[in-house]
């Protein structure tokens, strides 16, 4: 571990709760990666429904399928709004989500789960609603929602989080648009034949997998050319190295018939040799 001179620890020293530090990143590095996320709500006089409070609640929410570093970033600035935040993490239900948004990879549970684990979380309610009414905040003691301050629009409804914002109980956050489910399950499907190779080979049966037997078969043909084309590839990589220096050698004493031995080794990038003591 960095001492504490190196470490980047400047926006910890503030009582923020950050990512771990990683070693060898420098307090700049650290710094430009993670300081645009800490935005503390500073001017609370506005807010008169949180006046007096020592501790404030505030609410996340989200499908959280394949939990990723944008989710926890996203929960990281909401649990840093105030100095003294409480944050509950809504996990939207398995069937309202597949009706609405489409198939998970992850059940609801394991979504949960996932969640639970975030070291920002400190309760979760799942399964959570999808749409968040002033009631339902009031009813569960939450200050403020915590979300992307871009309009969600769900059907008819220009915007599920309007109820929030018109209530002054909103507050934003910035998007990691780096990163997102929808991205890794693209790699996956552009890789699929891999992947599915990739599981068979240890140990998944094409049931398991939802794959026919002449898929499965395919994929063995396939693993099995890819493994003769290698040991065709090392062949020749070992017959190469095996020749390439004496041939050369042969060619630098053709053009240079003058040229010593080890003149024309080196010149054919053989080894270095010794420098002769004066």
């Amino acid at each position: 571990m960095s001492d504490e001179s190196s470490a980047p620890h400047s926006v910890q020293k503030q009582n923020y709760k950050m990512p771990a530090l990683l070693r060898g990143e420098t307090v700049e590095e650290y710094n430009e990666k993670y300081g645009m996320y800490i935005n503390p709500v500073t001017d609370t006089s506005k807010y008169k429904h949180i006046e007096g409070k020592e501790q404030i609640r505030v609410y996340v929410d989200g499908v959280f399928d394949m939990f990723h570093f944008g989710h926890a970033r996203y929960i990281m600035q909401a649990k840093n709004m105030f100095p003294n935040t409480w944050v509950i993490a809504g996990v939207s239900a398995g069937t309202t989500t597949h009706e609405l948004k489409g198939k998970t990879v992850m059940t609801e549970e394991e979504r949960c789960e996932s969640v639970r684990q975030c070291r920002y979380v400190d309760e979760v309610i799942c399964p959570a609603p999808w749409v968040i009414s002033k009631e339902w905040l009031l009813e569960n003691k939450i200050d403020f929602h915590v979300q992307n301050p871009a309009p969600y629009p769900m059907g008819d409804n220009p915007d599920i989080f309007k109820p929030a914002k018109d209530a002054g109980m909103f507050l934003p956050v910035i998007r990691t648009n780096t990163v997102s489910t929808s991205d890794y399950i693209t790699r996956i499907i552009a890789a699929y034949d891999t992947y599915l190779q990739r599981n068979l080979e240890r140990g998944y049966s094409r049931h398991d997998l939802g794959i026919t037997f002449l898929k499965e078969k395919r994929l063995e043909v396939r693993r099995r050319v890819e493994g003769v084309q290698s040991m065709i590839n090392g062949m020749i990589t070992d017959f190469m190295e095996y020749f390439y220096q004496p041939v050369s050698h042969r060619i630098v004493n053709f053009i240079s018939p003058n040229c010593s031995d080890n003149e024309g080794e080196e010149a054919a990038g053989g080894p270095d040799l010794k420098k002769t003591k004066k």
